[in-house]
C-alpha cells in the first residue's frame, strides 16, 4: 500500500489493473470495455441477470434499463482498526457507488463511478484518502470551521500542535492504507464477476 501513496504522490493520475485513482481530482472509479462474442441483447440480458443475482439486497437501486444501458446504485462495507489516542476499535466504511453498464454489438462498457464514503451517515471526502500532511492539516481546518462544533477549539489547538497533529495524521494514515486496497479490491471484483458471469455457458444452469 505504501508503493501505491508514492505513485499518487508522484502522479495525478493513477491507474491499477482496472481501477484510476485521479488525484487532481480527488475522485477513484473504475471504466473498462470488454469485448465478448454475444449480441447487444445478448449481453443485455446477461448483465440484468447478474445484476438481478448480485445486487440483491435493499442498496441496490436501478435507474436506468434499457436495451443499451443498464444504471444503478449500488454499496459496500469496508472497514478496518483505528487507533486514536492510544485506543484502537474497529471503525467501518459504507462505499456507494453508480454502476453503469452500457452494450453493443459484441462488446460492453462498464464504468464504476461516484464513488463515495460516509462514516457514521457523514461523507468523508476521498481527498483525505490522498492527502499529504499539510494538505491534511489545512483540510481538518476548514472542516473545524464548518462543522462549528462544541470541542472544535481544543481540536483545532491540537492540530497546532505539530507532534500531535503529526501523530493523529499518521493514524488516519495507517487507517486508510488498510481500507484503500478494499475499496479498490472490491471494485475490481466487480468488474471480474460481471466479465465472468456473462462469458459463462447458459447451460450451466441446467438442472
Amino acid at each position: 500500500m505504501k508503493k501505491i501513496l508514492f505513485l499518487i504522490c508522484l502522479l495525478p493520475i493513477v491507474s491499477f489493473s482496472q481501477v484510476t485513482i485521479d488525484s487532481l481530482n480527488a475522485r477513484i472509479y473504475l471504466k473498462q470495455v470488454h469485448e465478448v462474442g454475444l449480441n447487444q441483447k445478448e449481453l443485455k440480458s446477461k448483465a440484468y441477470e447478474w445484476v438481478a443475482r448480485s445486487f440483491n439486497n435493499s442498496n441496490y437501486v436501478t435507474r436506468i434499463n434499457n436495451e443499451s444501458q443498464i444504471l444503478a446504485k449500488g454499496a459496500f462495507d469496508v472497514g478496518a482498526d483505528f487507533t486514536n489516542y492510544g485506543v484502537t476499535v474497529y471503525s467501518p466504511r459504507k462505499v456507494d457507488y453508480t454502476l453503469d453498464l452500457q452494450f453493443k454489438q459484441g462488446r460492453y462498457k462498464i464504468e464504476i463511478v461516484d464513488v463515495t464514503i460516509t462514516a457514521g451517515g457523514m461523507e468523508e471526502p476521498f481527498v483525505f484518502y490522498l492527502a499529504d500532511f499539510e494538505t491534511y492539516k489545512g483540510l481538518q481546518r476548514k472542516l473545524i470551521a464548518e462543522l462549528d462544533m462544541p470541542g472544535t477549539k481544543a481540536t483545532l489547538r491540537r492540530l497546532e500542535n505539530e507532534s500531535k497533529a503529526r501523530k493523529d495524521y499518521e493514524s488516519l494514515r495507517a487507517y486508510y492504507d488498510e481500507i484503500l486496497p478494499q475499496i479498490i479490491e472490491t471494485l475490481e471484483s466487480i468488474d471480474t464477476s460481471l466479465l465472468k458471469y456473462i462469458k459463462s455457458d447458459s447451460g450451466d444452469n441446467d438442472w
